[in-house]
């Protein structure tokens, strides 16, 4: 584990956040530093059990995070950095001749590089991925989602 943390602190060393934090911002400066596109889209289907909440499709020349809707604006969050976060990891996915790619049967599977979906964190790259998300959150001094800290509660529990 402290491998992994080493790890994911050194690549997120090297990521510039804006300020003030906006998804938004943080979206185009990742685009504009990894010169290629970054999307996101809410996934088109509500979240039902055991189905992802997060995914993220690289294709040969843009990359695609998408997130469930009908969620918390914390938790939202969270799933898109999480899924940005297999990104900065570099992590690979299922390959175009498998798994979720099946989804997309509109793209054609040479282009499609890497999927990556989430419903369990049971792998070291899901670790790593929640991991980078809560480090994003903890630079930009955001609480951690389900902490039901936030503001001035959350900054007075750290202090104790």
């Amino acid at each position: 584990m402290r491998r992994l943390i080493k790890d994911v602190r050194a690549r997120l060393a090297e990521v510039v956040i804006p300020a003030p934090f906006s998804v938004e911002a943080f979206r185009a400066q990742l685009a504009r530093d990894r010169g290629r596109p970054l999307y996101l889209h809410v996934l088109p289907t509500p979240l039902g059990e055991g189905e992802p909440c997060g995914m993220w499709l690289s294709l040969a020349d843009s990359d695609h995070v998408f997130h469930a809707r009908g969620t918390s604006p914390m938790h939202e969050l969270n799933i898109i950095l999480h899924e940005i976060g297999h990104l900065l990891c570099d992590h690979v996915g299922y390959g175009p001749d498998g798994g979720p790619a099946s989804l997309f049967p509109l793209l054609d599977p040479a282009v499609v590089r890497r999927v990556l979906m989430r419903t369990r964190y049971s792998t070291p790259e899901e670790e790593a991925a929640e991991l980078m998300a809560a480090l994003i959150l903890e630079r930009v001094g955001w609480p951690r989602p389900g902490s039901g800290r936030s503001g001035r509660t959350g900054e007075l529990h750290d202090l104790l």
